[in-house]
């Protein structure tokens, strides 16, 4: 469980809302709870994938299957500023076989990042699923709630490129395998989280999308936030005109690029490399709106549009 949001998000919210009003929670909001172990922040999170709702074994192997749904997870760990140690792996399969290519995917992911798997669980299901719980350390969390007016908004890198990569995918489309893996291989921004960390008023790593991703910054620290600028890479406004698609809802409802969504002071911020600046925090505000600048006007954002659980 992850926020507390109006149902403007959409009924995955309305769900955990409910669930937190029927048992005692610690530590809810946020892409991982904060523990306090043995004088320091111990991160922990917890995701889980299912078939034909987070991946497709139409388009992906087993073996894409279990890196990317492992490098989602870590992602989290990466969006508090943290540093992952361990992961815990729980596998419902249709077939025992199935678990092998699932394990070498994962272990890829483990491999890259240095941390090690401590345990998991096994099962039966009919329909392929995944749960992995990350546990991580920061010395300093840096929460979706910490937005101040005069902070910047920036992103790690380009979004949209996944969805253009699913897009692919789905259609068929020869000669555009760049973007097919962009899809099927995400890798988490853990060094780059690191290194925002240190300057950074909050932070979320863009899963469901860049627009609701903002919609979460905004509402957590009850602020308004003006986008000026979509990162669109040369890459996908090429794709987009070649396939008549508009590039920028593909940025800002596609999802799933595990970059990283951050604000803070633009002096500090400005100075790390590959950061994109979108825009900015404008003011404290109840409504907590996020606007998009078109010419000379400011348009409210759809955050309706992203990926949605139920």
């Amino acid at each position: 469980m992850k926020s507390t949001q109006p149902n403007i998000l959409g009924k995955e919210f309305d769900c955990i809302n409910k669930i937190i009003k029927r048992l005692p929670t610690l530590s809810i909001g946020d892409d991982c709870a904060v523990l306090e172990f043995g004088g320091k922040k111990l991160l922990v999170s917890v995701d889980t994938f299912s078939d034909k709702v987070h991946f497709d074994t139409k388009y992906f192997s087993l073996k894409e299957i279990g890196q990317k749904c492992c490098e989602a997870s870590i992602s989290d760990v990466a969006a508090m500023g943290g540093k992952p140690l361990y992961i815990a792996i729980s596998l419902a399969v249709p077939n025992y076989k199935l678990i092998h290519d699932i394990v070498n995917g994962i272990k890829s992911s483990v491999q890259r990042h240095k941390i090690f798997v401590i345990g998991g669980d096994t099962t039966y299901s009919k329909v392929l699923s995944i749960s992995i719980t990350v546990l991580g350390t920061t010395i300093k969390p840096i929460y979706r709630y910490g937005a101040r007016p005069g902070d910047a908004v920036y992103t790690t890198g380009y979004t949209g490129l996944s969805a253009a990569g699913l897009y692919v995918l789905k259609k068929k489309i020869k000669g555009s395998k760049k973007l097919e893996q962009k899809h099927k291989h995400p890798i988490a921004q853990i060094e780059k989280g690191l290194v925002a960390a240190k300057y950074a008023t909050s932070m979320i790593d863009i899963s469901d999308g860049l627009a609701s991703e903002l919609y979460h910054l905004a509402f957590q620290g009850k602020v308004d936030i003006e986008v000026s600028h979509i990162p669109l890479s040369t890459e996908l406004k090429s794709f987009c005109k070649k396939q008549k698609l508009v590039p920028q809802n593909l940025a800002l409802y596609g999802g799933e690029d595990y970059e990283l969504l951050l604000t803070g002071p633009e002096e500090e911020l400005s100075k790390i490399k590959g950061l994109i600046k979108i825009g900015q925090v404008i003011n404290k505000s109840n409504n907590s709106e996020v606007l998009i600048k078109q010419g000379t006007k400011s348009l409210l954002l759809d955050p309706s549009k992203g990926f949605k659980h139920f």
